[in-house]
């Protein structure tokens, strides 16, 4: 039976161990020894244990989850989603090892996770981008030129880190201080679209180019960096543009030469849609994808990587069926005293936490999951859930989801694009 070593934690790492070991794989686990939590383990036919202190010495150090891989005598590593399922050393890495890796090759990868190369690339394959520059002096030549504002990124960064909005002179003034401390950051700047609308666009490449769409969805809150509210079919923008998006993505993908599984994600206005970034990995929404597709995401990433190809037509996103997540976030650490999610009808929760135990490096309580036939009905569904819930020990974002679901207006359309803070 072939090994397969999951490089993450929480529930994304029980849903692969899951998927894994039904397809007749043998899953083995990953554990921080400095993190108490680790309920997916227990699952695993085996665990290796990761030396060091946070993420970056741990879960996403590509080294260290190499050397466990070695250790553990797997034939595949399969990171799911977040910063190790960004990072181009970690499929570099193991090629040099022998071992399989389930996602895109290592060059295109560092492509998708440069925001200047990936920009340029997507501008000279015909999508529509925003102004941009990167470096300091483009950036200040950039804001001269179209004024404010504009979002700064660094170029290498994933998950929204690092993010900030100039707004004003004083923004602009100490974002350059920062730029000229030269600590090694690249930085990437574009026109900020105030009230865009965020849409991705998940899709599945095969080796032999043939592209599947896995379903569109907006985000509805997103605080900082965190996506707190998503929403599937995507409202307020008009067939045509999204057709247009899905030709885009398509374009991208391919001649990317990303093969796998990818979201390509959009800013859209009331004129246009620009493309913002592309993410070479299984989308934290996989769940909504399953949903309207029918199929196990992370199953067709192990065809893929195993040289699968998609039968045209084959795959196809159901928009009649809508869906709705609320993601639960951790604001810090403490210890999780109790943990009651009551069943509510229609919502499915998504959660791998361990009661009485110190969370550490999880930053996800629980993702509620509604589906079903309207999207009012379903964010009644998920206020449902997100008020019924009980969740103490640890500080979360709860209270801020059911306050905006609240206020919008449940008997129709919810308002889209909300930020509670950059």
């Amino acid at each position: 039976m072939r090994k397969v070593l999951i490089a993450n934690r929480g529930a994304i790492a029980a849903r692969a161990i899951e998927t894994f070991r039904n397809q007749g794989w043998s899953p083995i686990a990953v554990a921080a020894t400095s993190d108490p939590q680790r309920l997916h383990s227990f699952a695993a036919d085996g665990c290796a244990y990761l030396p060091g202190t946070g993420l970056a010495e741990t879960y996403d150090h590509a080294e260290r989850i190499v050397a466990a891989a070695l250790d553990c005598g797997v034939d595949a590593v399969y990171p799911g989603y977040g910063a190790l399922a960004e990072d181009p050393e970690l499929p570099e890495r193991l090629a040099a090892a022998g071992i399989a890796y389930i996602g895109p090759g290592a060059e295109v990868l560092a492509e998708a996770r440069d925001k200047e190369r990936a920009v340029g690339t997507a501008g000279r394959l015909g999508l529509p981008v925003l102004p941009h520059a990167a470096g300091p002096e483009a950036i200040a030549a950039l804001i001269q030129d179209i004024g404010l504002p504009v979002i700064l990124k660094p170029v290498d960064g994933c998950g929204g880190l690092g993010v900030r909005i100039l707004q004003t002179a004083r923004d602009t003034e100490d974002a350059l201080s920062v730029m000229a401390l030269d600590d090694g950051t690249d930085w990437y700047a574009e026109r900020y679209v105030e009230k865009g609308r965020v849409v991705g666009v998940t899709v599945a490449l095969d080796d032999a180019g043939t592209v599947a769409f896995l379903g569109e969805r907006e985000s509805l809150l997103v605080d900082g960096s965190m996506k707190l509210l998503e929403a599937s079919p995507v409202q307020g923008v008009g067939p045509d543009r999204l057709a247009r998006m899905r030709a885009d993505s398509a374009r991208l993908v391919t001649g990317m030469g990303l093969r796998n599984v990818a979201t390509v994600e959009f800013i859209v206005d009331a004129h246009s849609h620009y493309f913002l970034e592309v993410n070479g990995r299984l989308p934290l929404a996989y769940r909504m994808c399953e949903a309207q597709t029918g199929i196990d995401v992370v199953a067709l990433q192990i065809e893929l990587a195993e040289g699968g190809l998609l039968s045209p037509g084959a795959i196809t996103a159901d928009r009649e069926v809508h869906c709705v997540e609320a993601r639960v976030f951790i604001e810090g650490p403490g210890t999780i005293e109790s943990l009651s999610l009551p069943p509510t009808q229609g919502a499915l929760y998504n959660c791998a936490l361990d009661v009485g135990r110190p969370v550490v490096l999880d930053n996800i309580v629980t993702q509620i999951l509604a589906t079903g036939d309207d999207r009012a009905t379903l964010a009644r569904a998920v206020l449902e859930a997100v008020e019924g819930s009980e969740i103490t020990g640890v500080a979360h974002c709860g209270a801020d989801i059911a306050a905006w679901l609240r206020h919008c207006d449940l008997t129709g359309e919810p308002r889209t694009g909300q930020a509670l803070g950059v």
